[in-house]
């Protein structure tokens, strides 16, 4: 039927053609209804249209009957685009009028308007109730669909891209159309209207915030009784639109069951979304004098951890506030009013007295309201601050004195000098900057923690942490610049790199210590100058040196780097430098504190760090291989056979303190 239109045309072309550039009034043929039957028999489709019309509700009805602007040979164009609706107006003139008075001027006239035809069909019109009409109730999402899941017409006309008609296939009320064959169940026009649309901001459209609970009550008449009682309600007749109605609450097209996970109202859902949008929302509080916290006191009690778990059975806002008839503590039919608290409580807790219902509130624990809380609540933080505080300052003072006690022990010993004095200030501003980079980074990161509001406290603002953050990066980039440097131009710094080259060795020392370390074999792993567990964390630290430094400057220049790079990278950037600090930081704690704190060998600490050098009993058993390396240099120095500046630095250092 769609060509139907196209074969016409063409026809009045061809007669145009026939006719010559000028039609005078003799020229004109008024016909009737038996002439299209005439001139159309020889088309193709006019057995299809015949058999169409016979299946419409329009089948006694004549051709000029609803194509009126075709009455005249030749055809006359209209020049209303509506005018293919002429037709359609001789009979349904006061839906047409409604159509075009309401629904056109909403958006006011446009080329792309729907015509009577585009939903109920042109030669094949069948009534609501037949399944083959495109206005039967699970047909007309497709219908409507046709037009608004259009992209270029939803740019074109700034329509909310908010996809209805897949969004609508999911909802509850689609699958009881679909699935159930629930033909009452609401679809577009039970919302919208049928020929008297109109767009959301006007406000007698029935999808207008004050009217689309009016809309839902026609289905849900229980529902909109309790509901127009209620707070909202009551704020919403007051003109306040930011009260919540229907749709703030249930969603728009996808209105899903409440049990459904996925549904805004289901249990979890409002108690940390849907409920707490407006009662989290400092501005709504102060306007409208709404009490402060009562969504982090629930969040924060037995109710509110157990539904965030996922108990179906706890309670959530609206078993104790009720859904929809919500109304103030202080009226005598509210659920929370302090004469029926024991009865709301009763429904999860049977035989819940008056005692029992007012120990829950969530009242914050002020002195003027709950004075018994107060003073726990300030009882107890004192106590942890003491208690917790003097605990961390005891173990300090055994802490430090123990490392002193591990100092001074070492102190007589002989020992292998481990490491330069540039390596150990490199060791010791890679210390600084790290912590720096991660404190200040996190802090940035994480702006609600608590360590971000106490370096707030102590001067340590967002703009401080960023500059700080910044600095720290240079001072690891320099400390960096200066290890490649000294491990290029340096024979200690070669050495010491060429030692921490991997190799097969390392895997073999793996393995062995794991055997050792589970009691299936008695050897013990021979390790030289460095094990396997501190090349690891070598590499890994060169490994994330690169990934932050990299992605540092991108997301500290993004102007610069987006005209070189796809639009995708700063993003990108960013979740490489947030893990890769996880990573970092993890790895120091987990593996790097264990060998040189937890470990029981070196607790309470390992002294290298402060001063490079290692006891030879200690070297003898950490690093038997690298140590017998070193004695075997320093016995080539004495022996005359090995030039003092081409041994390592360790053998070198060895030789001068003793004087060989």
């Amino acid at each position: 039927m769609k060509h139907y239109g196209t074969y016409a045309n063409y026809l009045v072309a061809l007669l145009i053609l026939l006719a010559g550039p000028g039609f005078s009034q003799e020229d004109i043929e008024y016909i009737d209804s038996d002439a299209c039957i005439d001139c159309h028999e020889e088309s193709s489709h006019q057995t299809l249209i015949t058999n169409d019309l016979a299946q419409s509700i329009h089948s006694d009805l004549e051709c000029l009957d609803c194509h009126q602007n075709r009455d005249i040979l030749p055809h006359d164009e209209p020049s209303d685009y509506f005018a293919g609706c002429e037709g359609c107006r001789t009979c349904h003139e006061d839906i047409s009028d409604e159509y075009i008075s309401h629904g056109k001027s909403s958006i006011g006239t446009c080329e792309d308007m729907p015509q009577c035809m585009d939903c109920h069909g042109s030669h094949v019109v069948l009534p609501s109730d037949d399944p083959g009409s495109n206005t039967y109730p699970p047909n007309l999402a497709g219908t409507c669909g046709e037009c608004h899941t259009k992209p270029e017409l939803v740019e074109k006309y700034n329509i909310p891209d908010l996809h209805p008609v897949e969004l609508f296939s999911k909802s509850y009320h689609a699958k009881e159309l679909t699935n159930n064959g629930n033909l009452v169940a609401a679809t577009c026009n039970d919302c919208h209207g049928v020929h008297d649309i109109k767009t959301s901001t006007d406000p007698t459209s029935t999808i207008s915030h004050s009217n689309v609970s009016e809309t839902c009550g026609q289905c849900h008449e229980e529902i909109y009784q309790e509901y127009s009682q209620s707070i909202h309600w009551q704020a919403l007749a007051r003109g306040e639109r930011e009260s919540a109605s229907c749709t703030d609450c249930h969603g728009e097209h996808e209105i899903v069951d409440p049990h459904d996970q996925s549904s805004p109202v289901s249990k979890r859902t409002s108690a940390e979304r849907t409920c707490a949008r407006c009662h989290t929302d400092e501005r709504l509080i102060s306007k409208y004098g709404l009490m402060s916290g009562k969504v982090s006191s629930y969040q924060d009690s037995y109710h509110g951890l157990a539904v965030i778990k996922g108990d179906e059975d706890a309670a959530t806002c609206f078993d104790c506030h009720l859904a929809h008839f919500i109304l103030p503590a202080d009226d005598p039919r509210s659920a929370i009013h302090q004469t029926n608290l024991s009865e709301t409580c009763g429904t999860c807790h049977p035989g819940a007295t008056d005692k029992f219902s007012q120990s829950y509130t969530h009242q914050s624990v002020i002195l003027a309201e709950k004075p018994v809380e107060y003073y726990v609540k300030i009882i107890y933080i004192v106590l942890i601050v003491v208690v917790i505080g003097g605990m961390f300052i005891h173990n300090l003072i055994i802490f430090v004195e123990l490392m002193i006690q591990k100092y001074r022990n070492e102190g007589p010993q002989d020992y292998i000098q481990r490491y330069t004095k540039s390596q150990l200030w490199q060791h010791i501003l890679l210390i600084i900057s790290f912590f720096t980079l991660v404190i200040t980074g996190f802090a940035l990161k994480y702006l609600d923690t608590f360590w971000a509001d106490l370096l707030s406290l102590i001067g340590l603002t967002e703009t401080v942490r960023g500059i700080v953050h910044r600095t720290a990066a240079i001072l690891m980039i320099v400390v960096s610049i200066w290890h490649i440097i000294e491990a290029m131009t340096i024979n200690s710094g070669r050495k010491f790199f060429k030692a921490l080259l991997p190799g097969l060795s390392d895997l073999k020392g793996f393995y062995q210590l794991m055997l050792y370390s589970l009691h299936l074999s008695k050897e013990e792993p021979q390790f030289d100058d460095f094990d396997y567990t501190e090349k690891a964390e070598y590499w890994a630290l060169i490994w994330g040196t690169v990934v932050m430094v990299v992605t540092g400057f991108i997301l500290w220049f993004p102007v610069f780097f987006t005209q070189y790079s796809p639009i995708w990278m700063i993003k990108v950037a960013e979740v490489f430098h947030l893990y890769e600090a996880w990573l970092a930081t993890l790895a120091i704690l987990v593996w790097h504190f264990f060998f040189v704190m937890l470990h029981p060998k070196e607790y309470p600490m390992s002294m290298t760090w402060l001063h490079g050098r290692m006891t030879i009993a200690e070297y003898k058993h950490k690093h038997p291989l690298g140590y017998q390396r070193i004695m075997d240099e320093v016995e080539a120095i004495k022996n005359g056979t090995l030039p003092l500046e081409e041994a390592s630095f360790q053998a070198q250092e060895y030789v001068k303190r003793h004087q060989l």
